[in-house]
């Protein structure tokens, strides 16, 4: 994802570079696996031409999700140009360790760029674009910086707004937290959402479930284009919690207390390289924000008393992995297929709605997370290929 005599070499420099445009092109579109590329607030660029100092400059606007303080560190823009464009390059300041392309769509007025890898993290970042029209060579600097190991000023809510109710809102909760941290809006309360999203629900989930979570997001925010990805091991979907927190610059829900608690990963401990199965990686915690657990009120104390609470889940508390894989509340068990309600009736919460075979989420670890594939539908499992 990175002898002038003779043509050859050339030729097949070219054809690898046309085809490295071309995934990137197709990542776009939703096509290949490669990054976030939902709509984002466009930033608008005078670009200064290097043809001739009268040359009319094109109006280039680009659209960048998770810009520009804390963006993720896959880095996958998009850009429109009032005049027509027939080429296009990118090149990052720091440069990476890996290739960076820029697309042109055949309309010549849009595309996008981006690079193959995880750029470096808590780093400023220039990426020069320079498009081509008749007039000349324009270049646009677009700057950003990426996220560090944590997002940081992450709001917290509780799932307890009525202190006595039912523990039914934890993803609700954690649904608010997604959108007030993603589009800086509090639409709606925990409760509110949970109630929206019910009509969502593809199992008896007398909660939310993985489809009514990812639905619910899409709908208080067409920009946000989350999905859920299940896994048959503990310690690959954590793997994965990391990466997609790192390729989305998002929150990350991980469905949690064999099937019935959505927590949210914000950050990591540890080390981390340019890709998912990348050698350098060594993940020693995850940072969780917990709807449940961070709540101190003396009234909702009542609730799972066996459990701490701390201050820290409302910021980011740090899990090490022995708790994190093995207690009963994180990633002790998987998905449950039947829970046990307090009457001590059992009710059985796998997807019921035939597109699926079952057991579907049953035995498995399952995420919900930003994956921007925004074709594709929030009631269908995640598509995109990343290992």
């Amino acid at each position: 994802m990175s002898g002038r005599s003779d043509m050859r070499p050339m030729a097949i420099m070219v054809g690898l570079a046309m085809l490295f445009a071309g995934a990137l092109y197709g990542a776009v579109l939703g096509i290949l696996p490669i990054g976030p590329n939902a709509s984002a607030p466009a930033v608008t660029v005078s670009a200064t031409p290097t043809a001739s100092p009268t040359a009319r400059a094109p109006e280039v606007k680009i659209a960048h999700d998770t810009c520009c303080k804390q963006a993720a560190r896959f880095l996958n823009a998009q850009w429109t140009s009032t005049e027509k464009v027939s080429a296009a390059t990118v090149a990052l300041e720091p440069a990476p360790p890996f290739d960076c392309a820029a697309t042109v769509d055949p309309s010549g007025v849009k595309g996008t760029f981006g690079c193959a890898g995880f750029l470096k993290g808590a780093t400023d970042h220039v990426a020069r674009l320079v498009v081509t029209t008749a007039a000349g060579k324009f270049p646009i600097d677009h700057k950003f910086r990426t996220m560090g190991d944590r997002l940081d000023g992450v709001q917290w809510f509780t799932e307890f707004e009525d202190p006595k109710g039912e523990p039914l809102a934890c993803a609700a909760a954690s649904s608010r937290i997604i959108q007030n941290y993603t589009t800086g809006q509090d639409k709606m309360t925990a409760t509110q959402i949970l109630e929206l999203a019910r009509q969502f629900n593809r199992s008896n989930d007398p909660g939310i479930d993985p489809v009514a979570i990812a639905t619910v997001q899409k709908r208080l925010d067409p920009r946000n284009n989350y999905h859920y990805y299940r896994f048959n091991t503990r310690e690959e979907a954590t793997a994965a919690a990391v990466y997609w927190l790192f390729r989305s610059g998002k929150p990350v829900m991980a469905i949690t207390l064999a099937g019935q608690h959505g927590p949210l990963v914000i950050g990591f401990q540890g080390t981390y390289g340019t890709y998912y199965d990348d050698p350098a990686n060594k993940i020693t915690g995850v940072v969780v924000e917990d709807p449940q657990r961070g709540d101190m009120r003396q009234e909702t104390a009542s609730r799972r008393p066996d459990k701490y609470r701390a201050p820290t889940f409302q910021t980011g508390h740090l899990l090490l992995m022995e708790e994190w894989l093995r207690d009963e509340w994180w990633f002790g068990f998987a998905y449950q297929a039947v829970i046990k309600m307090p009457d001590g009736s059992n009710v059985n919460i796998e997807r019921n709605d035939g597109a699926y075979p079952t057991p579907h989420w049953g035995g498995k670890f399952v995420l919900i997370v930003d994956d921007a594939d925004a074709e594709w539908p929030s009631d269908k499992e995640g598509r995109v290929k990343f290992r």
